[in-house]
């Protein structure tokens, strides 16, 4: 994508040489990842049935800072390694974990368009409701735990207070089910001391959705606050000029996923952060088939009174 939007403003800009291409071809497809990201990957994520819009002038008239902070703890609830599937299954051949990382030569053999495809069609892993964690990377939920607990995170209940959530009465409550329950109580002794990371993870997801509540509520605005907050999203860089014109902007404002793979795979195949239904799979389901109509809504709904907890 980067050639092809060099390509794109060479012809615009013949003059330009080959640094200024480069920079401004940067600019650009960080606003494209912005906005796939706002549009096609958090609105997937969230499992709500509105619409998300990228759009930097909602929040131009707003109390907000451009910076490239984050929380430690939206580190930390993002460790889904429990997406991973336990193989990974790429044209007619599945690879194991061992088989697959650090691999280039899959993707030499099966080529870029059968990747593509390939992951489209494969149901990801379920991150709420527990243990779910694929055995090739359990010691990375051990280290993310280890982690909190050095920099004295405080408990899940106390995290669901301060982002305005009812705190969880019972451990029965927290994964809906008696069997976990029992096992999380004769562990912690009282839900008030079930940790922040575990929590997330054994919590009941909710209808539909890959994950649960908490992480839904305490996500989508660290997820929204640091996306809208790069500095091209700023009244100062949010401009034609910034991107080289209004081509260059173009590009940003009509990104999509869809259109990214597009562009620059051949066959375009179809790509989304859901499968097709009906196809049947054993493998988790973790997303959202509601046909519901959306709505557009200002992100800013996501990030208003909540400036305090970010």
């Amino acid at each position: 994508e980067h050639n092809r939007v060099c390509d794109v403003l060479k012809r615009q800009h013949p003059d330009w040489d080959d640094e200024q291409l480069f920079q401004t071809t940067r600019l650009i497809l960080i606003g494209e990842t912005i906005k796939i990201v706002i549009e096609d990957y958090v609105q997937h994520l969230s499992g709500y049935h509105f619409k998300l819009k990228f759009d930097p002038e909602l929040l131009f008239n707003q109390k907000f800072q451009y910076q490239n902070r984050i929380a430690a703890e939206f580190n930390t609830l993002y460790h889904w390694h429990p997406l991973l599937p336990d193989t990974f299954h790429i044209h007619d051949q599945e690879y194991t974990f061992q088989q697959f990382l650090y691999n280039n030569s899959i993707m030499l053999e099966h080529g870029l368009s059968h990747m593509v495809k390939s992951f489209s069609k494969q149901s990801a892993g379920r991150v709420a409701g527990g243990k779910n964690v694929p055995a090739a990377v359990q010691k990375v939920a051990k280290a993310s735990i280890d982690q909190s607990r050095q920099m004295r995170y405080q408990s899940l209940n106390e995290y669901r207070k301060r982002f305005m959530l009812k705190p969880f009465r019972s451990f029965e409550e927290l994964t809906g089910e008696k069997e976990m329950a029992a096992e999380l109580e004769e562990l912690y002794g009282d839900i008030d001391a079930m940790e922040l990371y575990p929590g997330l993870l054994v919590e009941k997801p909710r209808p539909g959705a890959i994950f649960g509540e908490t992480m839904v509520e305490i996500g989508a605005p660290f997820s929204l606050k640091g996306l809208m907050g790069n500095a091209i999203c700023s009244p100062e860089y949010w401009k034609p000029s910034t991107f080289g014109g209004k081509v260059g902007f173009d590009i940003v404002n009509t990104a999509s996923l869809q259109k990214l793979i597009c562009n620059n795979v051949k066959g375009c195949p179809f790509t989304a952060f859901h499968i097709l239904p009906p196809e049947p799979t054993e493998a988790t389901i973790n997303v959202s088939t509601s046909k519901t109509a959306m709505e557009d809504i200002n992100p800013t709904l996501l990030l208003k009174e909540r400036s305090a907890e970010l």
